[in-house]
C-alpha cells in the first residue's frame, strides 16, 4: 500500500506527477524527448534500458511497466531478466553489451566510472551521442525509480499491462490541460483495470 493518502493500490506514476504539475510537469517533455526523440538507439533498446535500470534498482513498478512497454516492441521479458542477472550471457547483440555495462555502473557505482568504461563503448563502434543518450536514460529512470519507491507505489500486472500499452502507443507526452481532465482519466483507467481483471477472474 502506498504511503500517501491520495494514493492507493491502483495508483501509477501519473497519480504522483499529475498532483504537482509545477514541479513535475516538465519531466513529461524531458521523458518524451529522451525516450521517443531521434537517437542512435531504437525505441525498443531504450525501453530495455529503462526496464534494466529499474531491475537493477529492484523498482517493482518501473521494472514491470517498462518490461511491458518493451514487450509491445517485441522484446521478451526473459531478455531483460537475463540482462539484470548477467549482461555478458544475455541474448543481445555483443555491440550493445558495453552500453549495458556502462549503464549498470552508472546506476550502482557511478563514482567508479572511468575512461576505460567509455573506451569499451567506443571500441564497440558507438558514437558519443549514443553513450550520451544511454546516460540520459540511466539518469531519468534512476530518478523515476526513487520517485515511485519513495511514494510506496508498486503496481501490479494489470497496471503494468495498461501502462505498457499506453506508452507504446502514445509515448510520454502529457497535454498542458491535464489538470482539467485528470479525474475523468483516472476514472477511465480504473474502468480499464476492472475489465482486465474480469478477463482473468
Amino acid at each position: 500500500m502506498p504511503f500517501f493518502k491520495h494514493l492507493d493500490d491502483n495508483s501509477d506514476i501519473t497519480d504522483i506527477t499529475f498532483e504537482d504539475r509545477k514541479r513535475l510537469g516538465p519531466l513529461d517533455k524531458v521523458a518524451q524527448r529522451i525516450m521517443r526523440g531521434p537517437s542512435p538507439l531504437s525505441t525498443a533498446e531504450k525501453e530495455i534500458m529503462a526496464a534494466f535500470v529499474s531491475g537493477l534498482n529492484a523498482c517493482q513498478f518501473c521494472y514491470g511497466s517498462h518490461a511491458a512497454v518493451a514487450a509491445q516492441f517485441g522484446v521478451e521479458a526473459e531478455i531483460i531478466e537475463q540482462l539484470v542477472e548477467d549482461i555478458d550471457q544475455a541474448p543481445i547483440q555483443d555491440k550493445l553489451k558495453p552500453l549495458f555495462h556502462y549503464l549498470k555502473k552508472l546506476t550502482l557505482t557511478p563514482s567508479k566510472i572511468v575512461q576505460k568504461d567509455a573506451d569499451k563503448v567506443w571500441a564497440a563502434g558507438w558514437t558519443e551521442e549514443a553513450l550520451y543518450h544511454t546516460i540520459l536514460i540511466g539518469c531519468l529512470f534512476n530518478f523515476y525509480n526513487r520517485l515511485l519507491d519513495g511514494h510506496g507505489v508498486k503496481g501490479n500486472s494489470f497496471i503494468y499491462q495498461l501502462g505498457g500499452a499506453h506508452l507504446s502507443k502514445n509515448g510520454y507526452g502529457v497535454p498542458w490541460f491535464i489538470n482539467l481532465i485528470k479525474k475523468p482519466l483516472r476514472k477511465k483507467k480504473l474502468e480499464r483495470l476492472d475489465k482486465l481483471k474480469s478477463k482473468v477472474a
